[in-house]
C-alpha cells in the first residue's frame, strides 16, 4: 500500500482528468457530416402524453448549443425551456402542453455540430395529449434546390389570400423532400420560399419559390395521403420607383429598385410647384402590373443641357434613334447622300424622345443628323452641328448545321398545350417545340448531351416561359415533367422512343 502522502497527487490527477470539459473531438478524419438523431422519447406520434411530458433527443455527436435555440419551432408558440448537454437535447413545457391537444415540434436543419455542419434533414414530430392525431399527410419534393440553402414550405387553407397564414411550416431536407403530417380533412395549397417563410406575396417578388401544379389538394377519409412535386423558380419581380432625378423641365430619370433607370416625360402643361404623379405599367415573365404610384413637386429647372443621341440600333427591320430627352425635329434633320445628291430620310416619332426610320435601304451605310434642325423642349440645339451615324446590320447568314433529331411521345391527360425543351449540357443552347397529338420532334440539334423536360403552356405573357405560379391573385404553377436520363445527340442520328410522362 502506498503511503497516504504519495497517494494524493495520483488522486488529484485522476480527478482533473475526470472533470475535463466536454467539447469537440480533435484529430482524425475531417468531419463533414452534420448531427444525426439516433433516439427520441416519447416516440413520434405518441398519444395521451402527459401535459408536463419532457421531449428528449439523443444525437450521434456533440451539438453546438449556440445553434439550437433559434432552430426550434413549436406550434402555436407554446412556451418551453431547453436543456442542452453534449449529445442530448431536452424540451420541457414551461407550464403544460395543451390539454387534449396537438403538440408539433420542428427542429431546423440549422442545428449544427462543432465543425459547423448542419443536419441533412429537419426533424418533424407530432404528439397528442389526447387520444387522437389527424391521419392526413402530404409528401413532397422540390426540384432544382441548392442543398446549401434552407427552404421552408407552408401549408395553407384553400382558397388563400394576401392575409392567409400557414397552418403548418416545415423545412425541406438537402435532397428537396418535405412532409406535412397530422393534417385534418379539407382543401389546402402549398408554397415554398428559399429562406424563412413569412409574407408569401411579398417574398415571391424577391426570393426563389415553388408552388403547386394543381390549385389545391384535398385530404379526406378516403384520400388521406398525397404526393406532390414542385419546381423551384426565380422571383416574379415587381418593381418600385425609389427616386427621381430631374433632367430638364420636361423630363426626369426614374431609378427603380433593381437599380435600372428610365426616362419619364413630364406633361408640358405642368408648371413649377405642381404635383407630378408617375404611374407606370410594367411586365415580368408572368404578368402585367401597375408600379406603385410615385409623386413629387415639380421644381423650376434652368435647362442648359443640350439633347444628345443615346442609342441607335436596328429592331424588327426598323432603325431606332433614342435621344437623351424629349426633342423636336424638322423634316430635314436627318439626311443622307447618294451620287452626290443630298436628300432627307423620312422618319416617325415613336415617343417624345425616340424616332424610327422605316424601310432603310441596304445601300445606305451612313447618314447625318443636323444639329440646327433638332432642339429640346427648352430650345437647346442638338449637341453636334452634324453627327454621322454608321449603320450596322446583323448578317442573317448562318452556318449550315448538320445535327441529330430527338423523336418522342408524351403521356398527358389534361387539356392544355405542351412545350418540350431540350437544353444542351455545358452551353446556353435551348430548343423548344410544341407537342402535337402527343408527339414531339426536336430536329437538327447540334451534337452533344441534352436534358429534356416538358411543361404546360399556360403563360399568356410568353408561351415559351414556364409559368411558376402566382399568389395574388392566385394562379397554380404549370404541370411539368423531366425526362429521367440525358440524351446523346449525334449528327445524322435519330433518337427515338423518348417518352415523357406527366403524372
Amino acid at each position: 500500500m502506498l503511503p497516504k502522502l504519495k497517494q494524493f497527487p495520483l488522486i488529484l490527477i485522476l480527478l482533473l482528468f475526470g472533470c475535463a470539459a466536454q467539447g469537440p473531438a480533435t484529430g482524425g478524419s475531417v468531419d463533414k457530416k452534420g448531427p444525426v438523431l439516433i433516439s427520441i422519447h416519447p416516440q413520434n406520434g405518441a398519444q395521451n402524453i402527459s401535459p408536463d411530458q419532457k421531449i428528449t433527443f439523443i444525437f450521434d455527436e456533440l451539438l453546438d448549443p449556440v445553434s439550437i435555440p433559434a432552430s426550434i419551432q413549436i406550434e402555436s408558440d407554446l412556451n418551453y425551456k431547453l436543456k442542452i448537454r453534449g449529445r442530448k437535447l431536452v424540451i420541457i413545457p414551461e407550464k403544460e402542453w395543451p390539454i387534449d391537444g396537438i403538440v408539433r415540434v420542428n427542429l431546423s436543419r440549422k442545428i449544427r455540430d462543432y465543425q459547423k455542419n448542419m443536419m441533412d434533414k429537419p426533424i418533424q414530430l407530432i404528439f397528442s395529449t389526447g387520444l387522437d392525431i389527424p391521419v392526413g399527410f402530404i409528401k413532397g419534393e422540390i426540384i432544382g434546390i441548392d442543398s446549401e440553402k434552407l427552404i421552408e414550405v407552408g401549408l395553407y387553407e384553400w382558397p388563400p389570400s394576401a392575409q392567409s397564414t400557414y397552418i403548418q411550416k416545415v423545412e425541406v431536407d438537402e435532397m428537396g423532400s418535405f412532409l406535412f403530417s397530422g393534417i385534418e380533412n379539407g382543401r389546402y395549397t402549398i408554397v415554398a420560399i428559399e429562406g424563412i417563410l413569412s409574407d408569401v406575396a411579398k417574398q415571391m417578388m424577391k426570393k426563389n419559390y415553388a408552388m403547386l401544379t394543381s390549385s389545391y389538394i384535398t385530404i379526406s377519409d378516403d384520400e388521406n395521403e398525397k404526393n406532390v412535386a414542385m419546381l423551384l423558380s426565380e422571383p416574379v419581380e415587381k418593381l418600385k420607383i425609389t427616386s427621381v432625378e430631374m433632367q430638364s423641365q420636361y423630363s426626369c430619370q426614374l431609378t427603380l429598385d433593381d437599380n435600372n433607370k428610365e426616362l419619364f416625360i413630364i406633361d408640358s402643361f405642368l408648371s413649377p410647384g405642381d404635383s407630378v404623379f408617375v404611374n407606370l405599367e410594367k411586365s415580368n415573365r408572368l404578368e402585367t402590373y401597375q408600379v406603385p404610384e410615385y409623386s413629387f413637386i415639380l421644381p423650376e429647372i434652368k435647362d442648359t443641357l443640350v439633347p444628345k443621341l443615346s442609342q441607335s440600333f436596328f429592331e424588327n427591320d426598323k432603325f431606332n434613334l433614342i435621344f437623351s430627352e424629349p426633342v423636336i425635329l424638322d423634316s430635314n434633320a436627318i439626311i443622307t447622300t447618294e451620287d452626290s445628291i443630298i436628300f432627307p430620310l423620312p422618319f416617325t416619332f415613336e415617343n417624345e424622345y425616340s424616332i424610327i426610320i422605316p424601310d432603310l435601304p441596304d445601300s445606305i451605310k451612313i447618314f447625318q443628323i443636323l444639329g440646327d434642325h433638332i432642339q429640346d423642349w427648352s430650345g437647346n440645339n442638338f449637341a453636334d452641328s452634324s453627327k454621322t451615324v454608321r449603320i450596322t446590320r446583323h448578317s442573317e447568314d448562318e452556318e449550315l448545321l448538320i445535327g441529330g433529331n430527338i423523336l418522342g411521345f408524351v403521356n398527358y391527360d389534361d387539356k392544355y398545350p405542351l412545350k418540350i425543351e431540350a437544353h444542351q449540357i455545358g452551353s446556353e443552347s435551348k430548343y423548344i417545340v410544341d407537342v402535337k397529338n402527343h408527339k414531339f420532334e426536336l430536329i437538327n440539334l447540334s451534337p452533344g448531351f441534352y436534358e429534356l423536360w416538358g411543361y404546360e403552356t399556360i403563360n399568356t405573357m410568353n408561351k415559351e416561359i414556364y409559368h411558376s405560379g402566382l399568389w395574388e391573385p392566385y394562379h397554380r404553377a404549370a404541370k411539368f415533367s423531366f425526362y429521367p436520363d440525358t440524351i446523346d445527340v449525334r449528327a445524322r442520328w435519330d433518337v427515338e422512343g423518348v417518352n415523357i410522362i406527366f403524372e
